[in-house]
């Protein structure tokens, strides 16, 4: 009898191997040897489990998006929220956070000309602001903020995100994470309460 294997695991496995890849040397790095040669598996468990290398890139670049989503839920307090903790979280200052973002920054100029990885990008995108607007509710911080604002300063903090760490992760030198967590601060006050 041959031994179990728990398929989401082995999905999960492979998408955080390309995922490293990626973040180290862009998406034409996660080829499926690659991936293969570095989780330790043949090409045909790779190939098993994606039918081809952009189901793989698709699986990947949705993984960085969970995976920067845990580390968002993971700063917040067991009750209420922290707007400014969660947007922390998310900056390019830890090693996992910093990968998430050259994942994504690798997968941006394909998703141009692919109506697929640009709905991901665009869904993902949505679930932050709509997450961030959630939290503006709950965050006694921001308690003054009338709720017809929320929306508009969640997607500001969020535009202000993806700027910073674009910056950051191309100019480390110039966004040390102590820049990069002050104009995310700046941005969470200049809230037109």
């Amino acid at each position: 009898m041959p031994p179990y294997v728990d398929h989401d695991l082995r999905r999960h496995e492979l998408a955080e191997v390309a995922a490293d890849l990626v973040a180290m040397g862009g998406a034409e790095a996660a080829t499926v040897r690659a991936i293969a040669s570095a989780g330790g598996f043949s090409t045909k468990v790779v190939s098993h489990y994606f039918a081809d290398k952009r189901a793989l890139m698709l699986a990947t670049y949705a993984h960085a998006a969970t995976c920067a989503a845990a580390l968002a839920e993971a700063s917040q307090p067991a009750t209420g929220a922290d707007v400014a903790a969660f947007l922390r979280a998310l900056l390019p200052i830890s090693p996992p956070a910093a990968r998430n973002w050259r994942v994504w920054f690798a997968f941006w100029g394909r998703a141009i000309a692919d109506a697929e990885l640009a709905a991901e990008q665009q869904t993902r995108a949505a679930h932050f602001v709509a997450r961030i607007t959630d939290a503006l509710a709950v965050d006694p911080a921001h308690a003054e903020t009338p709720p017809a604002l929320r929306p508009d300063l969640a997607a500001r903090a969020f535009s202000t995100l993806v700027g910073i760490a674009m910056q950051a992760v191309f100019d480390p030198a110039a966004w040390p994470p102590e820049r990069q967590i002050a104009m995310l601060r700046d941005t969470l006050s200049a809230n037109t309460a």
